[in-house]
Formats: structure tokens, C-alpha cells, sequence
């Protein structure tokens, strides 16, 4: 398997995406920004988004959704050293819209203010789930629960899930059937029945496990199913079967704090990985290619 460091030098990257243009995005935490990455790891800012730009995903006419935590980040890694004080601010869902339009499209949901939110997917109705975690238990606090939220097509707003031990990344499988969420604080993914857009089963199952060591953070699904999760805190991918959680395969990477990862490419067959510590970019040649993601089927 070959794996190449792509990019260099970025500030607690996270939230990789593929734009219109095929190109590779990804988000900037502690540089409070949105940059671009060219197949030469030649990287230029998109946005300026402020605060702590985490989670993104592309919809149907250009538009970038991005889960802004507010200004959140560990202080204590390389790739963090040089920037600013974390402003801990409000989270907000920002949209960056083709012409570079910014605007801050939910802040609050039923008159309560977000959390911070994480991470981002659409599904087949185009609407789309976002992840809206607490930090106390991230930070070294006591650990508390958090929902995942839904905006419908029509702007319609809500919580869907709650009780989830920092819920972080998220996807819809291919069915459109099942939402799948890591839950950071415990190293589980749990997955919810999707019976309507927007409206989950009340009882999360298990899908997976892959250890509090390593804790659950970002993940994306290849063709077959198969989950592949950004290990936090060890330079490991997990492979895991879709249906189930059954652990396949674990790929190590050169270095520690893998953050998220996603699928692109001529052939959609290159997984680029984001990692926080050192501030990288990783690009590995995969074994078949990646699920091609709502809204782009």
C-alpha cells in the first residue's frame, strides 16, 4: 500500500472534502481557515471562516457546510504551536457559498444555542446531519452527552439523537438507511435506523469498536461498505466491516493524531487522511474505490 505525504504545514487540519472542481479541501481548526489542496500539495485559503472551521461537506450547487466549533483546539502539538489562543466561541453551521459569500446558517436550534458543532453529512433527500458534541469530557472534564441534529431541505431544524458520549464523525450508508456515528468518549460507532429524513431509531445498536486508546474521529465508507475510521491519538487506520463493526484491517501511518479521512481522485480510488499533530496531509492508494457521497450520487 502506498502511502505519500501529500501536504504539509497546515494548522490542526481536519474535514477533508472534494469541491465541484475535484480538488482536495480541507478544514484549518487552529488556522481558522478553509485551504485548498492541489495534487502537488500546493495548498492557497478558500475562506476565511474565523473560529474553528472542523467538519465540511459540498452540496448540490457548490455550496461548503461547515461545522465551525467556534475556535476549539488542543494547544499542546506541533501543528498548533504557532497559531492564535483558542477564542472558544459560539459554533455555528457557516456556509461558504461559490461566489465566497459567508454566512452563518444555524446558531441555534428550538432557542438553544449549538454546542460545537463537529462533523457533517448529507443524505439522499438532500438534507443533512451534523454532529454537535460538548467538550467538557474532551477537555479532561466530566463527560457530557451530545446530539446529533438534522436540517431538512425546506430549513426545517432539530435534534435527532442525544445522549452520545462527544458524537463525532458521521455518515449515511449507501442504502441511505442508516446513519452511523463515532462516539469519541467511549471508542465506539454506533449506528441509528433511518425510518424518515431526519427521524432516527430511539436506541443507537453498536457498529463497531476500536478501543478509548484510539479514539473514534472522523471515518468514510469504500464501495463495498467496508468503514474506515481515523484513528485520534495513534497513527491508525481501522477497517471495519459496514454491517457489523467487525474489525478487517488496521493500516499504520508515519505518524500520530489521524483526524479524518475521505475519497477522491481521478478513479475516486485515493484516500486522503488528515492528521492534527504534525499538521499533514496523507494521500494512500486504496484497493478499490471510495462510496461516492450524497449529493454527488
Amino acid at each position: 500500500m502506498n502511502i505519500e505525504r501529500m501536504a504539509t504545514g497546515l494548522q490542526f487540519p481536519e474535514g477533508p472534502a472534494i469541491g465541484p472542481d475535484g480538488a482536495l479541501y480541507v478544514t484549518e481548526i487552529a488556522g481558522q481557515c478553509i485551504t485548498r489542496v492541489a495534487d502537488d500539495g500546493t495548498r492557497s485559503v478558500y475562506a476565511d471562516t474565523q473560529g474553528g472551521p472542523n467538519g465540511a461537506a459540498f452540496g448540490a450547487d457548490g455550496t461548503l457546510y461547515i461545522c465551525n466549533n467556534g475556535g476549539r483546539w488542543s494547544s499542546d502539538m506541533p501543528s498548533t504551536a504557532s497559531s492564535a489562543s483558542p477564542p472558544n466561541g459560539p459554533g455555528t453551521i457557516r456556509t461558504v457559498a461559490p461566489s465566497g459569500e459567508m454566512a452563518d446558517l444555524i446558531t441555534e436550534i428550538d432557542g438553544i444555542p449549538l454546542n460545537s458543532p463537529n462533523d457533517i453529512c448529507f443524505d439522499d433527500h438532500g438534507g443533512f446531519y451534523f454532529t454537535d458534541p460538548a467538550w467538557g469530557g474532551m477537555m479532561g472534564g466530566a463527560p457530557e452527552p451530545g446530539p446529533v441534529c438534522y436540517r431538512a431541505a425546506d430549513g426545517a431544524t432539530r435534534r435527532v439523537a442525544d445522549g452520545i458520549l462527544f458524537p463525532n464523525g458521521l455518515g449515511v450508508r449507501e442504502d441511505g438507511r442508516t446513519l452511523i456515528v463515532c462516539e469519541s468518549l467511549t471508542g465506539m460507532l454506533v449506528s441509528f435506523l433511518i425510518t424518515e429524513p431526519g427521524v432516527v431509531s430511539a436506541t443507537p445498536k453498536g457498529n463497531g469498536m476500536i478501543g478509548r486508546r484510539s479514539v473514534p474521529d472522523g471515518f468514510c465508507f469504500d464501495e463495498s461498505g467496508r468503514i474506515i475510521v481515523a484513528g485520534h491519538g495513534t497513527p491508525n487506520l481501522f477497517v471495519l466491516d459496514g454491517s457489523d463493526g467487525r474489525p478487517i484491517e488496521v493500516v499504520e501511518l508515519p505518524e500520530r493524531g489521524l483526524t479524518n479521512c475521505c475519497f477522491g481522485g481521478d478513479d475516486f480510488r485515493t484516500l486522503y487522511v488528515t492528521s492534527s499533530d504534525e499538521g499533514n496531509v496523507f494521500a494512500i492508494e486504496w484497493d478499490r474505490p471510495g462510496m461516492r457521497l450524497f449529493p454527488d450520487r
